[in-house]
């Protein structure tokens, strides 16, 4: 059984994405890792080469800004996944990470499954950093699980929408979630701790893949502080150096937050949560059990 790993990568450096660190993370679980890699990352591919991995593979992509609204994610995605040779493909973006503390049992899992041959991939939790790399966004708002780590051995798999998660594909065009497994190894998600600066690049520089003018970005205003809480954990090893030299730490909850209509919905979803003890988040796959 082989298990490989992909991200797609366009402006990294420029944009502020911690994808080294990603890549690294993943080279603690994976045999082959393939890169999609976009046509304005000369600043990436040095940096991506001097990791100095065998098991690393670049794809050389263009994005086109003619595609359906945010799908270019899904089409770089698409085009790193079916260069993988492994069995079990990972799919991370830049701005995600696993832990290596969580490898040998998830190695263990996919080795189970694998075996069981009925599930389609494992469901990974998600660490939602925001603000600050001390600070987790929680609540219904959030997708709490995505199944990331997908077979491919015997499997027709497809990524829709922004690359958030896969699907199967039978028949000429039959979409289905995928069947899932429940891992407690999770995805810790970067992207909205990054400076403020490299969110108003992302914007301006994205637009156009999303069809959309460009416009800044304030992000960190417009959360509500209710669904944050501290992070206690541990972060990845390999994203030590982009926490201490990177991460935005410009951020402190607004106490006078004044939340909007769609705020006030999640804080009723999040009370009948506690109350029912249900999860109302969205979830793209359906779980099952060995």
């Amino acid at each position: 059984m082989k298990i490989s790993g992909c991200t797609f990568i366009n402006k990294g450096v420029q944009l502020g994405y911690p994808f080294i660190e990603s890549i690294r993370s993943a080279l603690h679980l994976v045999d082959e890792f393939v890169i999609a890699l976009g046509p304005d990352t000369e600043e990436d591919r040095v940096l991506i080469e001097a990791i100095g991995d065998d098991r690393i593979r670049i794809i050389d992509t263009t994005w086109s800004p003619d595609a359906p609204k945010g799908f270019v994610y899904s089409q770089q995605t698409m085009a790193a996944l079916y260069n993988c040779t492994g069995d079990w493909v990972l799919s991370l973006q830049g701005d995600e990470a696993i832990h290596e503390d969580d490898c040998s049992e998830l190695r263990a899992l996919v080795a189970r499954a694998h075996t069981d041959g009925r599930a389609d991939g494992i469901s990974m939790p998600y660490h939602h950093f925001y603000g600050r790399p001390d600070l987790v966004a929680t609540g219904p708002r959030w997708y709490r699980r995505e199944a990331r780590l997908v077979r491919m051995a015997g499997r027709r798999v497809i990524v829709p929408s922004d690359a958030q998660y896969l699907v199967n594909i039978s028949g000429r065009r039959r979409l289905s979630y995928l069947k899932a497994v429940r891992s407690d190894a999770r995805i810790y998600h970067y992207g909205w701790t990054r400076a403020l600066d490299c969110h108003v690049r992302k914007i301006e520089s994205t637009a156009e893949f999303w069809q959309e003018k460009p416009r800044r970005a304030s992000p960190y205003e417009t959360m509500d502080p209710s669904i944050l809480e501290p992070f206690t954990g541990t972060h990845p090893a390999e994203m030590a150096p982009w926490i201490s030299e990177s991460a935005n730490r410009d951020f402190d909850p607004d106490p006078d937050f004044k939340p909007t209509r769609k705020d006030r919905r999640y804080r009723l979803k999040g009370m009948l949560e506690r109350i029912t003890g249900l999860d109302l988040s969205t979830t793209h796959f359906r779980p099952i059990k060995l």
